[in-house]
């Protein structure tokens, strides 16, 4: 590990130790200032105290604890509030604390005085380790929400004290006086505290109470709310992205980096490397490695580091390859192998194992049955989408069948529409199966991504589609066919094997109830292909593994329209 990432690492070190100083400083305040309210309001409802000065203070105390867990997030949103409570604190203490000076009082002049002044201090001293930004965006369609509610409560407080008034509460409420007690709620008011002498009263205070206190935490809640990445990649950084997969090279399953069309991209300063990525709850999920020039991806991670510190995003590589994994784990991430991929040698397959006799088999078998096989390229007309559509949706309907997105593709016509076909026609001429062709960045690979059969069709289709597949690959003088993962695989040939591991391996040997891992697997090796692993590599522990995870299973999802 070279001194430049060492140093880096020393610095981060030192910030996060800053950051959690000020973040227990701030929260244990808080607390304190909760306790010596609470305990303010029991001497005073012993001594038959009445006000509502000790609403304000427990209010404060509670938001101090709410904003240092945000701040150890290093939310600027909540760094410029902290600033503004404590000043806020300052301004309605200081003459208090004043009085407390001159009396000898130090616990209040420490606690509301002196402690709120040196915490601004720390705060904008430190002001550069809170760099994680907050959805603005969101929060203004939430204020417009928040004042609706706030409306809805002002009318609800004011009617219900205005109904209720002299039978309920012993006097006369005006219009003025009803909307006076409902912003009391807030904390907002001088006025004097209502007694409810009725069982109705008492309810309404409270629902009136729940009302309040509801608006003021989802004001709270909507202020700090993470940024919800948009995609920000848009039709001129996909077509950035292709010029740069069409200028360098690059891999068969790249074309998962422009569709779907659900990613964003970070470009590097000189335009020839880039990586393509989707965020789902505060995690960066990469697909694949960086594409482009390699000795450019060293900056561009640290781009993306960059970004992703900023964001309070955690990083995630998906099916990363092996030549990448010392790169990654030299800079301190985690990596983790996921399964095999499946990479099958053309010219091995047509001289060692085609003429076997489960393939002979195969052939005869749909030669008698009158099959034929067909290539089409693009445009495909409306009718074809239409036949391929109903096969689709017959495979789909067959238990543990279901479309997936971000790095494969799911069923529709403008994604057909960019790929060859290659299907399957009965002795009536009718469709049966077909595999969808993508494009490839790599001239000596082919690669698919559906591979899907009708009801109706005759059993062992899939290997003769991919038989097919494979004399029309060898025709285009293509030297690979990539099968593809077969996810788990190879688990137990691990020589260390972590907490993890083991548990993907137990997974993989009891798991084919719910995916038929082992049969996907037998299914692939039948061709004698080569296995590579795959990886995927992340920042942190095992939580951060499993937070990955269930990050890349909502990405993977498709809305059915």
């Amino acid at each position: 590990m070279n001194s430049k990432i060492v140093l880096r690492q020393q610095l981060q070190v030192r910030q996060d130790f800053l950051l959690r100083l000020v973040v227990f400083t701030i929260g244990a305040h808080g607390l304190f200032v909760i306790l010596i309210t609470l305990l303010d309001q029991l001497a005073a409802r012993q001594t038959l105290a009445t006000g509502s000065d000790f609403d304000i203070p427990l209010l404060i105390g509670l938001g101090l604890v709410y904003l240092s867990t945000l701040l150890r997030r290093r939310k600027q949103m909540a760094w410029g509030v902290a600033i503004l409570v404590y000043s806020f604190m300052i301004g309605l203490y200081a003459h208090r604390s004043t009085l407390a000076f001159q009396h000898h009082n130090w616990l209040e002049v420490i606690t509301k005085l002196l402690i709120p002044i040196g915490l601004i201090g720390l705060l904008a001293c430190y002001h550069r380790t809170f760099t994680v930004r907050s959805d603005i965006r969101s929060f203004r369609y939430s204020i417009r929400v928040i004042a609706l509610i706030l409306l809805v409560a002002l009318a609800y407080g004011t009617v219900g004290f205005m109904l209720l008034d002299r039978h309920d509460f012993h006097q006369e409420i005006t219009l003025s006086a009803a909307l006076d007690r409902t912003v009391d709620q807030f904390g907002l008011s001088s006025s004097q505290t209502l007694v409810p002498h009725t069982h109705r009263a008492k309810l309404f205070v409270n629902s009136l109470s729940i009302v309040s206190v509801g608006s003021l935490v989802y004001v709270a809640l909507s202020l700090f709310q993470p940024i919800r990445a948009r995609v920000s990649g848009g039709h001129h950084q996909r077509e950035q992205a292709k010029e740069i997969l069409d200028k360098y090279p690059g891999k068969s399953e790249d074309f998962f980096k422009l569709w779907p069309e659900d990613k964003s991209y970070l470009f590097n300063p000189t335009g020839n490397c880039g990586l393509a990525y989707k965020t789902e709850r505060g995690v960066a999920l990469v697909a694949g490695d960086p594409f482009g020039e390699r000795k450019s991806a060293k900056k561009l991670l640290r781009q993306f580091e960059d970004l992703c510190y900023g964001n309070d995003w955690l990083p995630v590589f998906v099916h990363t390859e092996p030549d990448w994994t010392a790169y990654y784990e030299r800079h301190g991430y985690s990596v983790q192998k996921i399964g095999e991929e499946a990479v099958l040698e053309l010219d091995h397959f047509a001289d060692k194992v085609q003429g076997g006799k489960y393939f002979r088999q195969i052939s005869n078998k749909f030669a008698r049955e009158k099959y034929v096989s067909e290539v089409l390229q693009p445009p495909h007309d409306n009718a074809l989408i239409s036949r391929l559509q109903t096969i689709s949706q017959e495979w789909l309907d067959r238990p543990g069948r279901a479309e997936r997105g971000f790095m494969m593709g799911y069923f529709s016509e403008a994604y057909l529409q960019q790929c060859s076909l290659i299907i399957a026609r009965d002795s009536a001429g009718t469709i049966q199966g077909f595999i969808n062709q993508i494009p490839s960045y790599d001239p000596d690979e082919a690669n698919f991504d559906m591979l899907r059969h009708a009801n109706g069709a005759l059993g062992n289709i899939n290997d003769y589609l991919l038989m097919a597949y494979i004399t029309y690959s060898r025709e285009q003088s293509i030297k690979r066919l990539n099968l593809g993962l077969c996810p788990l695989a190879g688990m137990d040939d691990l020589e260390e094997k972590s907490i993890i591991s083991r548990g993907l391996h137990l997974l993989y040997a009891n798991g084919d109830r719910f995916y038929s891992f082992s049969g996907l697997h037998r299914f692939k090796s039948k061709y004698e292909p080569t296995w590579s692993d795959r990886y995927v590599v992340y920042r942190g522990n095992p939580t951060n593994f499993v937070r990955a995870m269930n990050a890349l299973n909502r990405a993977m999802r498709v809305k059915q329209k």
